[in-house]
């Protein structure tokens, strides 16, 4: 079976070869290979940046690989393995590639938002359902909006700054080798903290942490903390899905200092200047994380599938 050619809707043959991409874990050092697919002008999804595909597999078992310049990406196991939506110069020689690959005319996908959703419903919009995931929804902020908190529907944002102020004498200090540790430790206080909610995906968030502050210089990683008493009580992590584009990957604030996340928030956005937008990632269909991303009124509710092959009767 030869590959599609670009512009044109695949005819699919019963008969199968067998082929194979070569999927692996990721791994710090691949990530020029990432950045060379996935950093383009445009993306608006978290879920696809090299910090989180390198933080969340051990959750999700995520793999990647690459072949004939595409990037082609699967989580899960076996019959219940999902792929995104290839990246590359061609894309309809990406979904040919993970079509010959699965043995499936219609393999399931996880999609967000965008270009390739646009060209992946253009092609095979009949052929599959659309199963929206509220949960995984990525909120998206300018980044003027959450620096500058102006404005009557900022008010209540701008309250809680003032009354943490008058409680604590604070600062925030961005990262650098003294802050680094401190966060070590703030983190540790934390999860020991709620140990009695950890689980699995606590345990690859905790693993993260340390691999992001292990790795600040290779994984592009900004942050920084804030102080009360020259102890850290509250940090955030990053990086860059694209140019305009900030990715807050990890927010923590110890329980007596609660207020600090509206603290934090504001100023990490204010050293982002750079950057249009800042994804906060989803609320995991916490209602009171949700009902904290929704009071800061997200510019862009990035919607996201489960793409699964039509039942017809």
């Amino acid at each position: 079976q030869g590959i599609i050619k670009a512009g044109h809707k695949p005819c699919f043959n019963k008969k199968r070869e067998v082929f194979m991409l070569k999927f692996k874990k990721t791994e710090i050092e691949d990530i020029e290979i990432f950045r060379k697919y996935t950093q383009k002008p445009g993306e608006l999804s978290c879920e696809n940046t090299f910090v989180n595909m390198l933080v969340w597999q051990c959750a999700y078992n995520n793999m990647w690989a690459e072949e004939d310049g595409q990037l082609i990406i699967k989580s899960g196991r076996g019959e219940n393995s999902v792929y995104r939506l290839p990246f590359g110069d061609d894309f309809d020689k990406g979904i040919e590639l993970i079509r010959r690959y699965s043995g499936k005319d219609y393999p399931d996908f996880w999609v967000q938002e965008g270009t390739r959703l646009d060209l992946f419903r253009e092609r095979f919009g009949d052929k599959y359902s659309f199963d929206e995931k509220r949960d995984a929804f990525d909120y998206i902020y300018l980044q003027s909006d959450l620096a500058e908190l102006s404005g009557k529907k900022y008010h209540g944002k701008r309250n809680h700054i003032s009354a943490f102020s008058r409680s604590f004498k604070w600062d925030f200090r961005p990262l650098s080798e003294v802050v680094t540790e401190d966060i070590r430790r703030c983190a540790a206080e934390w999860y020991e903290q709620n140990s009695r909610k950890e689980d699995s995906y606590m345990l690859c968030e905790k693993r993260g942490i340390s691999l992001m502050l292990d790795n600040l210089e290779k994984l592009g990683i900004r942050g920084g903390a804030i102080y009360v008493d020259k102890k850290a009580v509250a940090f955030t992590l990053g990086s860059a899905v694209n140019d305009s584009v900030f990715d807050t990957h990890i927010e923590k604030a110890l329980p007596e200092y609660a207020a600090a996340y509206t603290v934090i928030n504001n100023e990490f956005a204010k050293t982002l200047a750079d950057f249009k937008y800042i994804n906060r990632e989803d609320d995991l269909g916490l209602e009171g994380l949700r009902k904290a991303k929704l009071s800061y009124k997200p510019e862009i509710l990035l919607k996201k599938y489960r793409c699964t092959k039509k039942v017809t009767p």
